[in-house]
């Protein structure tokens, strides 16, 4: 009755694991990394699969190959591509059980198997076609068949080599981290085999590497294809907290419940004689092993050589750090297992759908929106142009899938902002609105530069990898906000415009300047300009604490200034720099040749601008300081005037499946 009972918990947990993942299938998008994959599905050979379709990738074969074949008989729809993903998601938290009951106890089991069917990490994984939850899968088998090898070798030693063998090498093709965690099981392995079956265990490693031999012609030219510095940066000292935070939904709840149970069990059970005998700290090491050799080799590749250590390449080990939450506790009864498991799956399933809002930010692709908001929007409004900025590719996938016209101008067309401004300035006069569809990786003056012109934000969505937006010349009634009012989305910070009764406040509100280069005879607003003259290699100087400024980690600093060239700017910069003690822990430098273009208001004068975008930032620091100024760096003479520093509130889901949520 009692296996039966517990049995009755696991199919539970698996259902749950199965409506988490299968939730309106249909509409589940797929992401940037799924297209890189369509794209290179349409071979005919397999030689082309592997020359085209593999080897100009970082990843192994066996993903790709297996989504080439998987395509021609089910079709390349959104469901038919994922729905693998969704089965070796189930079947990674059936396996995250076997381990735990088999090195442990079913109680164990059970509670590691309901966290890893509740966690966003899991769920998000299971639902796009990559190789990930299924190096998860691999991963857990391997570990699963090496406990059979370890705790019963005298029985059915064959079969469990056989199936430890082709564990072993589905890592192997799956994904290099994968390759990496399998090689520290199978090493690991051979310390707790009994020295009786050492050799056939040894001869088990040698089939896996007669396996592979097919795979190292591409392993090789892979590994000289390097990281992918061009996007992702290199960890720093906490990326380990952040990557927790990650993998427990960002939820003080779901830590809450986890941290509760396991050390109510710990206080309640700690002085027991039987305790202390069953708790197999050999065990413990070994699966703190696991997980930590992979994030430390990782870690240590990224920072000394080329950046390849993210949040999805620990997924294959991240389960074996979780079992030792819980690896301690008895093997409860029935009942007692019920009640655990409906607190770990409620805290786990109320944090995925509430709290991370899964449901709501994965399901909306930017792809799809910044079309979708185009269509909708511009067939409301007469006088409108728009610009888009997407992935090319992608874009002609949706724009021909969803039937969406074309006439936008395409944003990568720009080669240069200035280029974009001067795209803005010709159609300015003939439109009252601008749409703009963006992705993430926008160009973060092109905001500043649009409200140049429409100075008015009438509609801002913002989802998770983009937002798109309506600018207006003119104020709407409602949900109206200017770059000119302290509003919620735009506030004014400072405003350096040298008028004498501005002058003894600007010079205590965060300015530092020479007075004497203040001048009257021309001015862009008002009635003083600054002069920057052939000996001042500085000019004004503002500096304030970024915490005064904003305490919300996905807003953006933009920072404009006039200026008049006298002779010409040669090589002047607008910089801004984020320091601590003194040193600079970010730079940007805008040149003013970048923009200067004859502005809108004053035909003498140019705009110029740079803009801090801090979730792109590693902000970690105490004390962080803001600085802008002016470096004349080849000693020119040229006017400036109205410096402005300007907060924007960013988006605060941009980034939201993987990081905490900003409202």
């Amino acid at each position: 009755m009692k296996q039966l009972s517990n049995q009755w918990i696991l199919f539970i947990i698996i259902v749950i694991s199965v409506i988490l993942r299968i939730f309106n299938f249909a509409e589940i998008p797929f992401v940037h990394d799924e297209f890189s994959v369509l794209r290179r599905l349409d071979y005919n050979s397999f030689s082309d699969i592997i020359t085209h379709g593999v080897m100009v990738d970082g990843h192994p074969a066996g993903i790709q190959v297996f989504l080439v074949y998987w395509s021609r008989i089910f079709g390349v729809s959104e469901v038919a591509i994922k729905f693998p993903f969704i089965v070796f998601g189930v079947l990674a938290v059936y396996f995250t059980y076997l381990i735990g009951k088999s090195w442990f106890n079913e109680t164990v089991g059970l509670l590691t198997a309901a966290l890893v069917s509740s966690l966003q990490y899991t769920v998000m994984f299971s639902q796009i076609a990559r190789p990930y939850i299924s190096g998860l899968l691999f991963s857990l088998m391997l570990v699963y068949y090496l406990s059979k090898l370890i705790q019963k070798p005298e029985k059915n030693f064959l079969l469990n080599g056989i199936l430890f063998i082709i564990s072993a090498s589905l890592c192997a093709y799956n994904h290099h981290f994968s390759l990496l965690f399998a090689a520290i099981v199978g090493i690991s392995g051979a310390f707790f085999i009994k020295k009786q079956f050492l050799l056939k265990y040894i001869l088990l490693g040698v089939g896996i590497f007669v396996l592979y031999i097919p795979h190292l012609g591409i392993f090789f030219h892979q590994l000289g294809l390097g990281g992918v510095e061009q996007w992702l940066a290199k960890p720093k000292p906490d990326f380990i907290l952040d990557f927790l935070k990650f993998v427990f939904n960002h939820s003080y709840i779901l830590m809450l419940a986890v941290f509760v149970i396991a050390l109510w069990f710990l206080i309640v059970k700690r002085s027991s004689d039987d305790f202390r005998a069953k708790v197999n700290y050999k065990y413990y090491i070994l699966f703190f092993i696991w997980f930590f050799l992979p994030l430390a080799i990782g870690y240590f590749y990224s920072v000394k050589f080329s950046s390849v250590l993210q949040f999805s390449v620990l997924i294959f080990s991240f389960t074996f750090i979780l079992y030792l939450f819980f690896a301690h506790l008895p093997n409860c009864k029935p009942k007692t297992n019920l009640i655990l498991v409906i607190i770990i799956l409620g805290a786990g399933t109320y944090s995925l759908v509430f709290e991370r809002q899964h449901y709501k930010y994965f399901y909306q692709s930017s792809y799809i929106k910044v079309l979708r908001d185009y269509e909708e929007i511009t067939g409301e409004e007469e006088s409108i142009f728009a610009i888009i900025q997407s992935v090319k590719t992608t874009n002609d996938y949706y724009t021909k899938t969803l039937g969406v016209d074309t006439n936008y101008k395409w944003f990568d067309d720009f080669e240069s902002m200035k280029e974009f401004k001067l795209f803005i300035i010709e159609n300015a006069p003939q439109f009252d609105k601008l749409y703009l569809g963006s992705l993430y990786d926008l160009h973060p003056t092109a905001i500043p530069i649009i409200l140049e012109f429409y100075p008015y934000i009438e509609i801002e969505n913002n989802y998770f990898g983009g937002a798109t937006y309506l600018f207006s010349k003119k104020k709407s009634i409602e949900n109206s906000t200017t770059s000119s009012q302290n509003n919620k989305q735009i506030s004014l910070i400072t405003d350096l415009n040298f008028e004498e009764s501005n002058l003894s406040k600007q010079m205590t509100s965060g300015w530092n300047f020479n007075p004497e280069s203040i001048i009257d005879s021309i001015a862009f607003s008002g009635a003083n300009s600054y002069l920057m003259d052939k000996n001042q290699e500085w000019g004004p100087l503002f500096e304030m604490p970024l915490d005064e400024i904003t305490k919300n980690k996905t807003d953006f600093i933009d920072f404009s200034v006039r200026a008049k060239p006298i002779n010409s700017f040669n090589g002047a910069t607008l910089v801004v720099s984020l320091e601590v003690d003194g040193e600079s822990i970010y730079w940007i430098g805008t040149t003013l040749e970048e923009l200067e273009i004859s502005d809108s208001l004053n035909p003498d004068w140019s705009s110029f601008y740079a803009s801090l975008k801090l979730p792109d930032i590693y902000l970690n620091y105490n004390d962080i300081q803001v600085k802008t100024l002016i470096w004349n760096k080849g000693k020119s003479e040229f006017l400036i005037d109205d410096f402005k520093v300007e907060l924007r509130v960013g988006n605060g889901v941009v980034y939201g499946v993987y990081n905490d949520l900003v409202d």
